[in-house]
């Protein structure tokens, strides 16, 4: 919601540089790479519940403090706050929803979260753009702190606790349901964690779906889209029509993914990004420019909720919110390396070449899940730890 009016509140009220700017708006994905890991472990250590509480509270705490900052610094730090509040949240919801499933239906539960950040990031902007319009670029800021203030509420009255309780070891048998499963993680379950070569091709493969989408569809596109003679409105809607097919795309995923299993959809979607790319490089007309989006929405529609629920298919027992917040960590270390690598390369040999890198990164990590990575559900897998 405040996506449209961050930037100008910030520049308008402070005065300060693009680049100050750009701090004020990055600084709230840095939480993913911080916070991610620790909150997968507090969801373990006290709970799916205290995590979302701390989560939401502390986004509502730094969105409230954003709106009445006296100046940029505090703007920055409050800023700062909310973003580690909402990876957090982002984390836990990732840990209920695996709770919740089972392995036949992970792949739907977990595409729900995709589902509600899509209709988030296409909704909110519209009304913060109105509201920022019509009432001045301050009203947007507090409506923010108000939905965090209402989300925080139905957290504490209506979220109940779904992390496993502990039962003594003769009362652990086959019979008792997922809820009551031991909270200790077998020996070495960390350590076989990190070298199972799934583990680390799908994080690879999530790491370069966000590089695609920060690196290149946030920031190389629209730069190559502007030196071709596309204005800001076009590429404002470019990027917008993105998120339509990414919808049902995400939906079609999830179902996907459970009936045949996870590595199903991820040719699908490493050749209509490629050719999405592609597409955008030889575009010259607005047709083509919406061409290029349809088809990058739906290869990572098509990509990502199936490669949440590999995550959750793998982890071990006891250390599933590690597990999820490794999978968050991932991607926000691709927001960092997308924007940094895609952007180095565009300077060194044009925006042609970056994208063409982009492509073949992808690509290469699309292939690698396919061909190495053992499948853990469908017709061609079975979860590991799912039920006998």
């Amino acid at each position: 919601m405040i996506s449209p009016i961050l930037p100008l509140f910030t520049s308008q009220e402070f005065g300060v540089s693009r680049t100050e700017v750009g701090l004020a708006v990055g600084l709230f994905g840095v939480g993913r790479l911080i916070t991610s890991v620790p909150a997968g472990y507090l969801s373990q250590r006290y709970g799916r519940r205290w995590v979302l509480i701390a989560g939401t509270a502390s986004n509502f705490l730094g969105t409230a403090m954003v709106a009445i900052s006296p100046n940029f610094g505090w703007l920055v730090a409050w800023r700062s706050i909310s973003g580690l509040g909402s990876s957090m949240f982002t984390v836990g919801v990732s840990v209920y929803l695996r709770d919740l499933s089972t392995p036949e239906t992970r792949g739907r539960f977990l595409s729900l979260q995709e589902l509600s950040i899509l209709v988030g990031v296409t909704v909110g902007p519209l009304i913060g753009g109105f509201v920022g319009e019509a009432l001045g670029l301050r009203v947007p800021l507090i409506l923010d702190a108000a939905v965090m203030l209402g989300a925080l509420s139905l957290v504490v009255a209506l979220v109940p606790e779904t992390r496993p309780v502990a039962v003594p070891r003769e009362h652990s048998g086959r019979s008792h349901s997922a809820t009551h499963r031991s909270l200790a993680a077998p020996p070495g379950a960390f350590r076989h964690l990190l070298l199972n070569p799934g583990f680390i091709l799908v994080g690879l493969f999530e790491l370069m779906i966000v590089a695609n989408r920060q690196g290149g569809r946030f920031t190389v596109m629209p730069l190559y889209g502007e030196a071709k003679g596309f204005g800001p409105e076009q590429l404002g809607v470019f990027i917008s029509i993105t998120h339509f097919p990414q919808f049902f795309a995400t939906l079609a995923a999830g179902y996907l993914s459970d009936r045949f299993g996870r590595k199903f959809t991820i040719i699908p979607a490493a050749a209509l990004i490629a050719l999405g790319i592609l597409v955008f490089i030889q575009s010259d007309s607005f047709p083509e420019l919406m061409l290029s989006g349809l088809l990058l929405g739906l290869g990572e529609g098509l990509a990502s909720p199936p490669m949440l629920a590999f995550f959750a298919d793998i982890a071990p027992p006891g250390l599933e919110g590690v597990t999820m917040g490794l999978y968050r960590t991932f991607g926000g270390a691709g927001s960092l390396v997308g924007a940094l690598l895609l952007g180095a390369v565009a300077d060194l040999s044009g925006f042609a070449w970056s994208l063409g890198v982009d492509a073949m990164l992808f690509t290469a990590a699309a292939l690698g899940v396919v061909f190495i990575v053992r499948e853990t559900a469908g017709r061609l897998g079975k979860p590991p730890n799912g039920p006998s």
